[in-house]
C-alpha cells in the first residue's frame, strides 16, 4: 500500500489501467505539485485525449484566448500548443483517452471537443462529481487506480464505439509515429481517401495528417528528451522530417518550443505521450515522460 503524502510532498504515480480497459484507456496518473511562485506553462498538442479530475481547488488560469478550461477541464485532440498559468498546490488525477476510449465515455463526436476544453462535469453531470468524490475519500493512489478501473470498466466495455476503420487509422499513425500515409491507411480500411479524412476529422477530432504530425513530433520528442538524445540532424532523419529546418518548423507550431530550446533545464511543457507508449512501449529511451512525470 502506498503511503499518504503530507501537504508538501510533491508526488508523480502511474499506472496502466486494468488490461481490459487496454483499448480505451492508456494510463492512469496521480500527482500533486506545488509551485510558490506564478508559473506558466504550455500543453502540447495533443494526439488523445486528456482528462483532468481536480481532487483540490485548482490553481490554474487561462493565459489570453487559450482554451483550457480551469476547473476538471477535458482537452480534446489539438495540433497546437495551449497555455495557462499556475501557483499554489495542485492534486488530482489525469486519465489520458485514446479516441475509441473517449468516444465511447462522452457520447459524442471529438470534433467537438478538439482544439478546446470542457468541463468534466459539464459532459459526465452526476456521474462526475460522484467520481470526484471517490477519488478524494481513497485512502491512497493504488485505491484510486482501482476506482477508475471499477467505474471506466462499467462505463466503457459495453458503450458504443468509434468505427474499427477509425480507430484502426488512428491507432497506425500513432504506432508508426506519423509515417503511414493517408492513401496506405484509405487503402488498408476499404474507404477512399475523401471519406476517410471526412469520416476521421468528425469522429477523431482531427485530419488524419494532423494526428500523423502530431505522433511523429511526439516520437521525436521521446528520443530528444531520452538518456542518450541523438544530433538534431540525425533525429530529424529518424523520425521522417525531410531536415532539420522541418523539425524545427514542427517543434516551434506543436510545441511552441524548438528542439533545443525543449532542452533546457527550465522548460515548462506539459507533454501527454501515454498512447504513443502504451501502443509502442519498447525500446524505452529513459525520458521522464515515459514514467508519466514532467520534464521539469
Amino acid at each position: 500500500m502506498d503511503e499518504t503524502p503530507s501537504s508538501d510532498d510533491e508526488f508523480w504515480k502511474t499506472r496502466s489501467p486494468d488490461r481490459r480497459l487496454a483499448p480505451w484507456v492508456s494510463f492512469y496518473l496521480d500527482f500533486q505539485r506545488i509551485t510558490p511562485v506564478s508559473e506558466t506553462r504550455t500543453v502540447a498538442a495533443l494526439n488523445s485525449v486528456v482528462v483532468v479530475i481536480d481532487l483540490d481547488t485548482p490553481v490554474r488560469h487561462q493565459v489570453g484566448d487559450s482554451p483550457l478550461a480551469t476547473v476538471s477541464p477535458v482537452v480534446g485532440l489539438s495540433n497546437t500548443p495551449m497555455t495557462y498559468t499556475r501557483v499554489g498546490r495542485e492534486r488530482g488525477i489525469i486519465i489520458e483517452l485514446t479516441p475509441l476510449g473517449a468516444r465511447a465515455l462522452f457520447g459524442l463526436p471529438l470534433r467537438e471537443i478538439s482544439r478546446t476544453s470542457v468541463r468534466f462535469d459539464d459532459l459526465l453531470g452526476t456521474r462526475a462529481r460522484f467520481l470526484r468524490e471517490e477519488l478524494r475519500e481513497a485512502r491512497d493512489s493504488n485505491h484510486r487506480f482501482q476506482i477508475l478501473d471499477r467505474r471506466l470498466s462499467s462505463w466503457l466495455l459495453d458503450a458504443p464505439e468509434l468505427p474499427k476503420s477509425l480507430d484502426h487509422s488512428w491507432r497506425c499513425l500513432t504506432v508508426s509515429g506519423g509515417a503511414v500515409k493517408v492513401d496506405d491507411l484509405a487503402e488498408r480500411v476499404g474507404l477512399s481517401r475523401q471519406h476517410l479524412a471526412t469520416r476521421f476529422h468528425r469522429e477523431v477530432g482531427l485530419p488524419p495528417k494532423a494526428v500523423g504530425r502530431i505522433a511523429r513530433c511526439h516520437h521525436a520528442v521521446r528520443l530528444l528528451t531520452g538518456t542518450n538524445p541523438p544530433p538534431l540532424a540525425r533525429l530529424a532523419a529518424l523520425c521522417g522530417y525531410t531536415d532539420q529546418a522541418h523539425l524545427n518548423r514542427d517543434f516551434h507550431l506543436l510545441i511552441g518550443r524548438t528542439p533545443t530550446a525543449l532542452l533546457r533545464p527550465d522548460i515548462a511543457t506539459d507533454f501527454y505521450l501515454g498512447s504513443l507508449i502504451s501502443l509502442h512501449p519498447t525500446p524505452l529511451t529513459g525520458t521522464n515522460l515515459e514514467a508519466g512525470r514532467p520534464l521539469s
